[in-house]
């Protein structure tokens, strides 16, 4: 006999019975929101209706509302929706909702499609009726990339197909509200409650705001890239970051969890966020680098010490073996046979001696270990056959010295490659905005709009200032490869005169700013290298 196919009541019973489990599990309650507006701008356009499925372990309740937009749909929306001026008109407002709704929504973690836009627009909203709107925010389009990686498309329509999801209608409020109802319940029966539980988690991951700064502390925050300063009491500098994404960056210091003590210690202190944008990745990273220097701020210890030990180890004409040299003593950008920059006298020695490891090089002879004068035996190296003997005669020092500058050569320092400033270009294609950035032997001078504000700058840069050795990291290895769009700036002293000028001689104490001639970017920065006597 074959068995009996269930019927469609025996299926739905198995589903609400799996409905009524996931409401007993829910840890807290969940709204399922999805908004009809006049476009996309969410402060400039307005929302038309509302739709809200809220569920917990009371039950589900839905609950949907027409809302007046007092400004007039457009045809195409008119369109997509079904929704028209006539069904509007004398709708309530959105202001003499706002406070129900928020009522209704506080407390509950808020998931939308696209939930960036659901979010933003009734903050917006809210933000117009004199209410302040912050909650826990889930993208269900986000987790279903978490959830089905290998999948390609996650819009809702995709959703329903895979899913088997029912639609009373859509792009209507509460019917695509209620999909997202669907889609949750569905992926609870694929994946176990801890899985979806772990990727929630990872996905909102929403900011708890201290409680010293003001609910709009965070919402003030551009979602570009640029710098952010936490500072304390008395205006006090507590932290100095960067991110290409200030709002997500910054939020992440506040996740309620406080893996580490220093994100913990902030929170407890800080008292105001100061963000500076930037056109783009680069800028943002030259102006971290300058404000810890500039505001030694409590919880940047680590880039404070290491502004404060940079040191290379250098190769000197007819030497041996390299002697270290420290950049509070030296111009690193002018000094020739500089081999690597480093945070510390330590780390040098470390990679000094893990190179002699590698290339069997002498640990005596480069001065890593002391044995005594005249030794036959050698140092530890010659003894078990890692080292070939500069240390006893078996190996020229001359034949050791070039085996040291070859192992030395990956890290060599590159010289300032040119005479004076440059100014380098960055550019963000999508807003057209630049930034030129003015540096000179290694050390970031700051940033301007246009080619004409670089004089202005340099003139008002320090008189005297040393080698940055996070400059350096950031931009050696792109100067030198061609990479970046960068103009020179040349500051030549008064007696290197051009032949042309020779007419009118200016007075010693001047210094005269040549026009900027752009450099292509194919040119090798490095053949440029000048020497002033």
């Amino acid at each position: 006999m074959r068995p009996a196919l269930p019927s469609d009541t025996d299926t739905d019973t198995d589903a609400d019975a799996n409905a009524d489990a996931l409401l007993e599990a829910l840890a807290r309650p969940i709204v399922f929101v999805d908004l009809e507006t006049t476009g996309g701008n969410a402060t400039t356009d307005r929302i038309t209706e509302i739709g809200v499925v809220e569920v917990s372990r009371a039950g589900v309740e839905r609950w949907s509302v027409l809302v007046d937009p007092q400004t007039p749909v457009p045809p195409f929306i008119e369109k997509l929706t079904g929704i028209d001026d006539a069904m509007l008109c004398g709708q309530p407002t959105f202001a003499s909702l706002a406070e129900a709704l928020i009522e209704r929504l506080s407390g509950k973690l808020f998931v939308a499609h696209n939930a960036r836009f659901d979010y933003g627009f009734l903050k917006n909203e809210f933000r117009r009726a004199g209410l302040t709107f912050r909650a826990d925010v889930l993208c269900t389009v986000r987790l279903s990339r978490a959830l089905f990686p290998s999948v390609q498309r996650h819009g809702l329509d995709s959703l329903i197909a895979r899913f088997g999801l029912a639609p009373e209608g859509r792009h209507r409020a509460l019917a695509d509200a209620d999909l997202l109802w669907q889609f949750w319940q569905k992926i609870h029966e694929v994946y176990a409650q801890d899985l979806v539980d772990a990727a929630v988690k990872a996905l909102i991951r929403r900011a708890a705001l201290p409680a010293a700064l003001p609910e709009s502390a965070l919402d003030a925050l551009p979602s570009t890239p640029g710098v952010y300063v936490f500072r304390g009491d008395d205006d006090l500098p507590l932290y100095v970051g960067k991110s290409v994404n200030l709002k997500q960056r910054v939020m992440s210091h506040f996740s309620g969890d406080y893996r580490l003590a220093k994100d913990l210690a902030i929170s407890q202190t800080i008292r105001r966020i100061e963000a500076h944008e930037t056109v783009g990745e680069l800028g943002a990273l030259l102006l971290e680098a300058k404000l810890v220097k500039e505001l030694e701020p409590v919880h940047n210890r680590l880039l404070r010490r290491a502004a404060a030990g940079t040191c290379a180890w250098q190769w000197l004409a007819g030497a041996h073996a390299p002697v270290l040299i420290h950049a509070k003593k030296r111009d690193f950008s002018r000094e020739d046979g500089l081999f690597g920059v480093y945070q510390s006298r330590a780390k040098a020695h470390a990679h000094l001696r893990r190179l002699a490891d590698e290339h069997g090089l002498c640990h005596a002879t480069l001065g890593l270990e002391k044995i005594p004068t005249g030794s036959v035996r050698g140092c530890f190296g010659y003894q078990v056959r890692r080292c070939k003997g500069a240390c006893v005669g078996a190996e020229t020092l001359a034949g050791h010295a070039a085996r040291v500058r070859e192992a030395l050569d990956a890290s060599r320092v590159l010289r300032w490659p040119h005479a004076g400033p440059i100014a380098i270009a960055e550019r963000d294609d999508e807003t057209k905005r630049v930034a030129w950035h003015v540096v000179d032997r290694w050390c970031y001078l700051g940033s301007c709009a246009s080619v004409d504000e670089i004089e202005p700058l340099i003139g008002a840069a320090p008189q005297a200032y040393s080698f940055d050795a996070d400059v350096y990291g950031l931009l050696a290895k792109r100067v030198a490869a061609g990479e970046l769009d960068w103009i020179a700036c040349d500051v030549r002293p008064a007696f290197s005169l051009c032949v042309q000028e020779m007419a009118q001689p200016r007075p010693a104490a001047q210094k005269a700013i040549r026009k900027p001639v752009r450099k292509r970017s194919n040119e090798n920065p490095a053949q440029l290298a000048l020497s002033l006597a």
